[in-house]
């Protein structure tokens, strides 16, 4: 991509982050998955990023490059992972936060509570479209009390899964995790830590006749299926 068309690209971009903020109320950080989300009802942007990945891939070259932050003054960035770059956006009133030597910003439980804006069928809120799918699918099932990114803590480590599940019945609680831009290798290698983390906790998988759950984003069928599946096992009485 030559450099006006990218410049071009991060002024749009910049006005739909200005825009994302003030047609959400009190959030004041979002990550990038949030702006795309937002940001793809711009024919320019869904028709150059059609998907998550290529829009991460976009900031983190303009980013390499020098050039995001000339644009886009109010944005800091994770690169403690240099194969995953994890973005924040500021409202243009807060100064994003620095830290000495490191662009690496902590997200807040703050952010984790405010950086929803995709509504869900009880009037709730949650992160992406997929999220949504499950969240609403859930609302659907009787013996099942449900909640979207609570914390929990175990063995001293803090973890706030996507979705905690009570089954009534039995009490057994579950926690699902699900990653919707498998197809990035470099978010794939996030999705796998991620995992392992729960792993070295001790944690099995529900088809081991655990209480974890992983979903992976492949198309909307694949993902309805999945969802159909982990609501049978966790409503069998063998699980």
């Amino acid at each position: 991509m030559n450099l006006p068309k990218a410049i071009s690209l991060l002024k749009i971009i910049s006005g739909e982050i200005d825009e994302f903020f003030n047609t959400t109320g009190q959030i004041i950080v979002a990550r990038s998955t949030d702006v795309y989300d937002f940001a793809r009802r711009n024919k320019a942007i869904k028709k150059e990023f059609p998907t998550a990945a290529l829009f991460g891939h976009f900031l983190k070259t303009m980013h390499q490059q020098g050039i995001l932050r000339q644009i886009i003054g109010n944005c800091n960035v994770d690169v403690s992972n240099p194969k995953f770059y994890q973005w924040r956006f500021y409202r243009k009133e807060i100064k994003a936060p620095t830290a000495q030597h490191s662009e690496s910003v902590t997200p807040t439980a703050k952010y984790f509570k405010s950086g929803r804006n995709i509504a869900t069928n009880d009037g709730g809120a949650v992160r992406s479209h997929q999220e949504q799918y499950i969240y609403n699918r859930l609302l659907e099932e009787d013996g099942l009390k449900f909640y979207y990114e609570r914390p929990f803590e175990i063995k001293g480590y803090n973890k706030i899964p996507d979705f905690t599940i009570l089954v009534i019945k039995s009490q057994i609680v579950y926690h699902w995790e699900h990653f919707g831009m498998i197809e990035d290798p470099t978010y794939e290698v996030y999705a796998e830590k991620k995992i392992q983390w729960y792993f070295d906790l001790g944690y099995r998988f529900l088809e081991n006749g655990g209480r974890f759950i992983v979903t992976y984003y492949r198309n909307d069928q694949a993902l309805q299926d999945d969802v159909e599946r982990i609501l049978k096992l966790i409503n069998s009485p063998k699980i």
